[in-house]
């Protein structure tokens, strides 16, 4: 019986944090929002770069770079994740996109990460931006994680892949991270 309350009340829980991170997420996205995602986007990629020693190359060729100023973890054993982002690709329009994903494992509590995903290929960048459907880590491409060496420069081993992920918080560069069913789907502005 003691289990039974125990799963009823994770399953409870894990039904009222989908709705509540999904309720924004079927909202409309105003021009507004977007203006302030922009400026967010902005602020998190020079910090990145102001904190990151040896990243500036890792900009300078890319096709594109995806910025998600904060993406919010929420759950107890089962947990969901979702946030917003911004694309650039050179000097052209931004493009938004809606993150979320469901996740299993020890997770507890609440937990917020910044990201930002450098596309480094053509056929990558093409793949990322066609269409209206969801696009998925995991199963529309592979996702390389950035790391940072013991000397606290970046490792250059994957800085090349299709798409390098770089995930940071308060702490710097954050490790062992799974980007499983992690989705993106873009956001028309109203």
């Amino acid at each position: 019986m003691f289990d039974r309350k125990i799963h009823s009340a994770v399953m409870g829980g894990l039904a009222a944090l989908i709705l509540t991170l999904s309720g924004p997420a079927m909202a409309a996205f105003t021009a507004e929002e977007a203006a302030t995602l922009k400026t967010e986007a902005l602020q998190t990629l020079e910090k990145f770069q102001a904190d990151t020693k040896g990243v500036e190359g890792v900009f300078a060729d890319a096709k594109g770079v995806l910025v998600c100023p904060k993406i919010t973890k929420i759950g107890v054993v089962v947990g969901v994740e979702g946030g917003k982002c911004v694309l650039t690709v050179g000097d052209g329009e931004p493009i938004f996109y809606q993150t979320r994903g469901l996740k299993a494992g020890a997770i507890i509590g609440v937990q917020s990460h910044s990201m930002i995903l450098v596309i480094n290929t053509d056929e990558a960048l093409a793949k990322f931006t066609e269409g209206k459907r969801e696009w998925e880590l995991g199963v529309d491409a592979s996702v390389a994680v950035a790391s940072l060496s013991a000397g606290g420069d970046l490792d250059t081993t994957n800085l090349k892949k299709a798409i390098v992920a770089f995930v940071f918080g308060e702490k710097g560069l954050m490790a062992d991270l799974s980007f499983e069913g992690s989705s993106f789907k873009k956001l028309d502005v109203e």
